[in-house]
């Protein structure tokens, strides 16, 4: 097949006038769900739901690694999308492949394997009680600064090993480079101050060398992979930029727009408030629904047939699971959210050998934020004109900021911090 055989759109994904309306948007190219984009260098847009579970699934085809050097005349994008934003370092365990990835994921496992996950759920309710004290009684709250950025945040401070006190630090840092695009004050702020915050932890794990404790940085600190060689400080600082950053803004994003769509549609809010038995099939609905990790990005290790269509070795692909989650011949009435759906094939947390380890720890501290709120703050109203979302970021979605009223309740638990 030759280039100009190939089925071509053309449409700008960090356009943030697109973002607004990508639903419909990706409603159309589903029509041809393996096109390609000639913009930012070239590169294939994958939009169906059996063809997006084709690439995740296929690790060696679609390599998820990122080689900004070219090897073998190939140069791998790694998974932050089309182009790459410059100043993003290497995302750990999610850019890297075969032995190095296999024994990250071993090393992580029992940190997030649903027994740990399970320990940690009594400190989850102890944390989202306390920030709910913060402001219960005032009857005002910002959902997602006050409550659903802080939460994840600090649960993932504990869960590597950080001081839980430095869970503003981070939290701001990511919410940053995620909720803004390069070039808005808010984001360049926050990228000039990533050295600092890799040199932190650097120190972090130093530290951890000399003094080990048990927790997972130590244990990151004394893997020994290919062989019997322990991990550079670059693949260290990019593991944790992967715990970090995919620890603090996914749940955050995915318990706020909940909140958000729970508020326009109180009907679906009083029925689950009634019935908090439906929160598991719920939890997954929410999850195909928003799809917070939008988009990524493979690059082809060898030519092959995807969706009929003839892909070249080198070539980059744009999957879109948010797209996938909304494809008609995989669900019924995909834009309705429907509590008790089953089954529920979605692919918010991908499929294959890169799934996301930490799905099960999602899980946990989305149904705790969510049914903390429906429990104590029922009739909370959230100000839709104050309201703002992410702009423009093709990758991720969520909300900067979500302000909202409730009738003011009583304080559930003690006034020390537990953490």
């Amino acid at each position: 097949m030759t280039q100009t055989d190939r089925p071509i759109v053309d449409f700008n994904h960090h356009s943030p006038e697109l973002h607004h309306r990508r639903g419909e948007e990706w409603a159309a190219l589903r029509k041809c769900p393996v096109a390609y984009n000639p913009r930012y260098g070239g590169f294939w847009v994958v939009s169906g739901y059996d063809e997006v579970a084709q690439v995740s699934r296929d690790g060696e085809t679609f390599s998820s690694k990122y080689q900004p050097e070219p090897e073998d005349g190939v140069e791998y994008l790694g998974i932050t999308g089309v182009p790459r934003i410059e100043g993003i370092p290497p995302i750990g365990i999610a850019e890297v492949e075969g032995p190095v990835h296999q024994a990250l994921r071993r090393v992580l496992n029992p940190y997030l394997l649903p027994l740990a996950v399970e320990r940690l759920e009594e400190f989850t309710r102890q944390v989202t009680t306390w920030f709910l004290d913060q402001k219960i009684e005032s009857g005002a709250m910002d959902l997602t600064l006050d409550l659903a950025n802080p939460v994840p945040a600090v649960l993932t401070m504990r869960l590597i090993g950080l001081d839980c006190d430095t869970w503003e630090h981070y939290g701001d840092l990511f919410h940053a480079t995620v909720a803004y695009r390069p070039g808005v004050p808010e984001y360049d702020r926050a990228i000039a101050n990533v050295p600092a915050m890799l040199t932190g932890l650097l120190a972090e794990a130093d530290a951890r060398r000399r003094e080990p404790r048990e927790d997972l940085l130590t244990d990151l600190v004394n893997l020994r992979v290919e062989g019997d060689r322990t991990l550079t400080n670059e693949e260290i600082t990019s593991v944790l930029w992967n715990l970090v950053g995919g620890g603090l803004d996914t749940t955050t994003s995915l318990t706020s727009l909940s909140l958000y769509y729970l508020d326009e549609h109180p009907e679906l809010r009083d029925e689950l408030t009634r019935r908090p038995e439906l929160m598991a099939t719920a939890t997954e609905e929410f999850l195909r629904y928003f799809s917070v990790n939008e988009t990524l990005t493979r690059t082809v290790t060898r030519d092959v047939e995807l969706g009929g269509q003839e892909l070249k070795r080198g070539d980059y692909v744009l999957i879109s699971w948010l797209s996938a989650n909304h494809d008609e011949a995989a669900f019924d009435r995909p834009e309705d959210v429907i509590l008790d759906r089953t089954p529920n094939r979605h692919l918010a947390f991908g499929v294959g050998p890169h799934r996301c380890i930490g799905m099960h720890m999602a899980r946990s501290m989305f149904q705790i934020l969510l049914g903390e709120v429906l429990r104590r703050i029922p009739d909370y109203r959230i100000d839709r004109g104050a309201t703002r979302f992410y702009a423009g970021n093709p990758e991720l979605t969520g909300v900067v900021r979500m302000p909202a009223t409730f009738t003011p309740g009583p304080v559930a638990g003690p006034p020390e911090r537990p953490f």
